[in-house]
């Protein structure tokens, strides 16, 4: 029988296994706990900045997974104190020892004490409020926590969506966000893969990595991104930009988000056969880790940050302890492009763990901390004591020529005096207003609404927000959408478009409205009317058709690019135009971007056997020797092997392959992990880098990493970044052998010296 195998004389020493199960994952299990106060002095912040310590373990917020402000101005968040445990589906039916918290005035002199809402949960992972009550992600479910009295404490419980997988605690569904049109978006990771149902009985499967949409009642449920690893983040702008990241720094750390995209991930998941997949956004920013957990703009107009922090974006990254700063630029040609400013924090304590920031009703950033030593699944067992289970924080980050906070209970604003604050310079007083409009059913708003989007003095984010408040009321005048469309804000133009769907306009009244863009050249606007028609009721009309086909009558540029899991079509005017043809494709059949099939070739073969007690105390026995030796141990000696080999597969500083996690702030990271993952990959393999084995059907076997299957062949990265197709046709059986690592221990034959070699040249890396 022939055998291509994953390992050879010439291969990488580092396979994904350890980008993915140990260096990205920072553990630091011999630190010492510190008490918020002691922890407060270890954190570093730029000029004029300060720490604020909102809340912890000490005033009743243990394990706090993330944080969300209400329209009162209350801060909301969640407990998830058993966390991580995978694989057991049990569980979620048990009453938990968790949370869902309140702390009612966040804004003052802290710490503050958090009242329960609920309990009895079992690791929520994220809390929207909503009206009288809370939305929560939890395991299998998304439900609605409902305040029908008025006391304080949920009294109800409603499941708007059940069914998720829950193989894998740290990519259940998450990052629950309001959207115009009475939606709201969350994700889910690589890892589940579930059959859900919604509020209204409609049943899908709903596996890996996929972004999600629906209406508040947990109805008309949709599909509306796919890929990526696990999208830790959903930063929505006041012009009504969305920005999102991947969790790992593979190119996507900063990606402005299209409904409909299609991303790369380790499991390929695509929208539909046809659907283009989206290139890298932020090659060369290089913030360092693969476990970005949060985003956060600010772009409140005043009582936010002073220049040059005004306008930036920030990144939470749990692996270095950081929050990372960004700028943001849309060029010309409608491609954004990034740029790294100093960390607004840093912290001495490798307990600080930053896994959610958002800006709070005083312009203040507020970071959720894990605190924890470790932060990995993998190469640590989920139930090793060095957990913490008990630790957990709230900081604020406020600059000394920020006003006092002015607390405002924007849910008692008279409902005439709304509209005012759809104006404000604060971006949680407009989002405020326009939330109370929708949830109110003010329709006697619309007067002013009408008004303000007439006038010409307001600037397109508060028109935007006008529009949104409209969109809720279902209210759509065809003389007021005239206007709108011919705005000169392409924002403007976009959302004016989008809302044209969830207002049900008549297909033949919106073209009518349209005409006017016939030349747009804003691909996001255009994106927006080529969905219109898609959506509309009705059978295709062919003049509607032929008239969106003007934009798509020229030549396709082709220009490709490299980057993570590439090649792909270029931004600038390649990948757009491929996209703008995806969905004129969807338009002309009237078609959602339905997902593919599953693959029949996804299945796990075989199980690898625990290792023995034997095998675990050699490994320990191993590393043990390698720590020993690495204080003589040269760097140097160890840089040649990473460089000449291991970038095959991965990167450092962008430099590399890269299509396993980067190797960036490896400096950072736990060295016991680090170490388990070279000699022993076996106990430290995550379940997207399990071996893949695929047998032909003329008894060859292929072992490596599954990157991508389509219609006609599956794509096979071996070891060393050596890629192999192999038509379907001549596949006999393929799929995953659990707990074996793609990397077999190829540092048997090494010395104790060349191993320590390579672990200290990647204690030096950034």
């Amino acid at each position: 029988m022939n055998r291509i195998l994953l390992h050879s004389t010439s291969l990488c020493l580092l396979c994904p296994t350890l980008g993915a199960a140990n260096m990205k994952e920072g553990n630091a299990a011999d630190a010492k706990p510190q008490t918020a106060a002691e922890q407060l002095a270890t954190f570093t912040v730029p000029e004029g900045f300060t720490m604020e310590l909102v809340a912890s373990e000490e005033t009743g917020l243990p394990k706090a997974a993330m944080t969300a402000f209400d329209d009162a101005g209350r801060l909301w968040s969640a407990t998830a104190t058993e966390y991580p445990r995978d694989n057991e589906p049990g569980i979620w039916q048990q009453q938990g020892k968790d949370r869902v918290v309140v702390i009612d005035a966040p804004l003052g002199k802290g710490p503050h004490t958090a009242r329960t809402f609920a309990d009895g949960m079992m690791m929520p992972l994220s809390v929207l409020p909503y009206g009288r009550g809370v939305i929560v992600a939890q395991g299998p479910e998304i439900v609605f926590l409902d305040d029908k009295d008025g006391d304080g404490k949920a009294d109800e419980r409603r499941v708007l969506m059940k069914g998720f997988g829950v193989q894998d605690t740290h990519t259940l569904p998450h990052q629950l966000t309001q959207m115009p049109g009475g939606r709201l978006v969350f994700s889910q990771g690589v890892l589940n893969d579930g059959k859900t149902t919604d509020a209204s009985g409609r049943a899908f499967d709903f596996n890996k990595t996929l972004i999600g949409s629906m209406k508040f009642d947990g109805t008309d449920t949709r599909i509306i991104g796919a890929g990526l690893n696990n999208i830790w983040a959903w930063a929505h702008g006041r012009t009504g930009r969305v920005f999102l990241h991947e969790a790992n720094d593979l190119g996507y750390s900063v990606v402005p988000f299209e409904v409909d995209t299609s991303f790369p991930s380790f499991k390929a998941t695509k929208l539909h056969p046809a659907a283009p997949v989206h290139p890298p956004t932020a090659e060369g920013l290089n913030l360092g880790g693969t476990g970005f957990s949060g985003m956060a703009i600010c772009d409140d107009k005043s009582g936010s940050y002073p220049a040059p922090w005004q306008g930036l974006l920030f990144v939470a990254n749990p692996i270095l302890g950081k929050i990372h700063a960004v700028s943001t630029t849309l060029g010309d040609n409608g491609v954004w492009t990034f740029k790294k400013h100093a960390d607004l924090v840093a912290c001495a304590d490798p307990m600080f763990r930053p896994v959610a920031i958002t800006f709070g009703p005083d312009g203040c950033i507020y970071i959720t901390d894990w605190y924890n030593r470790i932060i990995s699944h993998n190469e640590v067992a989920r139930d090793h004591p060095g957990r913490d289970k008990q630790r957990g924080r709230i900081w604020r980050v406020r600059h000394k020529s920020q006003p006092a906070p002015r607390p405002l209970d924007m849910s008692k604003v008279p409902t005439h005096k709304l509209p005012e604050y759809l104006t404000a310079n604060s971006t949680w007083e407009m989002r405020a207003a326009w939330h109370q409009i929708g949830y109110r059913k003010a329709k006697e708003t619309i007067p002013a609404l009408v008004a303000l989007l007439n006038q010409p003095q307001p600037a397109a984010d508060a028109k935007i927000h006008a529009l949104w408040a409209l969109e809720d009321l279902g209210h759509f005048d065809a003389a007021l959408w005239k206007k709108l469309l011919a705005h000169s804000s392409p924002d403007m133009r976009r959302e004016a478009v989008r809302a044209l769907s969830s207002l049900r306009v008549p297909e033949s009244s919106a073209f009518d409205l349209l005409q006017p863009l016939a030349e747009e050249t804003t691909w996001t606007v255009r994106y927006e009317i080529l969905r219109f028609f898609r959506r509309a009721s009705g059978p295709v009309n062919p003049e509607h058709i032929a008239w969106l086909r003007r934009w798509s009558a020229s030549p396709a540029p082709q220009t490709k690019v490299g980057g993570w899991n590439g090649p792909y079509l270029a931004l600038g005017g390649s990948y757009e135009r491929a996209f703008q043809d995806f969905l004129l494709m969807l338009a002309e059949s009237k078609t959602g971007a339905a997902l593919v099939a599953e693959s029949r070739w996804d299945k796990v073969l075989a199980t690898s056997p625990a290792p023995t007690t034997e095998e675990i105390a050699q490994v320990a026995k191993r590393r043990a020797a390698v720590k020993a030796a690495l204080p003589l141990a040269r760097a140097a000696d160890g840089k040649l092997v990473v460089e000449s080999l291991c970038l095959t597969c991965h990167s450092i500083a962008g430099k590399g392959a890269g299509f396993a996690p980067p190797l960036d702030g490896s400096s950072s990271r736990d060295l016991d992990g680090m170490l388990t993952a070279i000699i022993a990959p076996n106990e430290a393999v995550e379940n997207v880098f399990r071996l893949y084995r695929l047998e032909k059907k003329d008894g060859t076997l292929i072992e490596g990493f599954k990157r991508s299957e389509n219609a006609g062949e599956m794509t096979l990265i071996l070891m060393g970044g050596v890629e192999t197709k192999i038509p379907l046709d001549q596949v006999r059986a393929a799929g995953y052998i659990q707990n074996k690592s793609m990397m077999v221990d190829i540092t048997a034959n090494m010395t104790v010296a060349q191993v320590a070699a390579i672990a200290a040249y990647l204690q030096t890396v950034k």
